[in-house]
């Protein structure tokens, strides 16, 4: 899967502009570009319904497996699953969706 570089103000913004409709679009886009680095043959729907409903579980396994796939690569990443877990138990989720969209933007650029 080809990772899209996208503006992170531009999602939120439109995140809030529809009401939280754009985020769930999002968050189904990070989670299966997160999982593609590790394996691209994996659909990330176990990511994807854990994003939406426990969002801190969600962005917790998706961000191993994005640290796994970008240390499998060679390129290099800081496993940030641990703050993803607590920043989404404090409900501070959208700091999760910018910070991953920022390391695939990351990516995408390479």
């Amino acid at each position: 899967m080809q990772i899209k570089n996208r503006n992170i103000v531009t999602c939120i913004i439109l995140s809030l502009v529809t009401c939280g409709i754009y985020s769930i679009y999002w968050v189904v886009c990070l989670a299966r570009e997160s999982v593609s680095v590790s394996d691209p043959n994996d659909s990330a729907i176990l990511e994807i319904v854990l994003c939406l409903f426990l969002p801190f579980l969600g962005f917790f396994l998706a961000e191993q497996k994005f640290a796994n796939g970008c240390t499998a690569q060679g390129i290099p990443h800081k496993d940030n699953s641990i703050l993803y877990l607590v920043l989404g138990l404090l409900g501070f989720s959208i700091v999760n969706y910018c910070m991953m969209q920022n390391d695939l933007n990351q990516i995408a650029t390479c």
